[in-house]
């Protein structure tokens, strides 16, 4: 008769070696996405602050001149509205 292979698949060396080398992979992605997620964060901070100060400069802009600032809103208001009823 033919003799069978005993295939049992891989030991348990050979998956703890795996699981080292995936393990290490992962650490070095969270690595290199540690810094690209700060610079994000960093990004949208600025753009939060001056996205405010233009608010800011806006409030100030309506507050000084209030009639012209009404007419302008009345003016785009009348203009989006014309736009939608077509």
């Amino acid at each position: 008769m033919a003799d069978k292979k005993s295939d049992t698949g891989p030991t348990i060396e050979e998956l703890q070696a795996q699981i080292e080398a995936l393990q290490k992979a992962l650490d070095e992605a969270r690595a290199a996405a540690s810094p690209a997620s700060e610079d994000f964060a960093a990004n949208a901070e600025a753009v939060a602050e001056r996205m405010q100060e233009g608010l800011q400069d806006l409030q100030k802009q309506i507050d000084a001149h209030p009639v012209p600032s009404a007419l302008f809103a009345f003016g785009i208001g009348f203009l989006i509205g014309r736009l939608i009823a077509r």
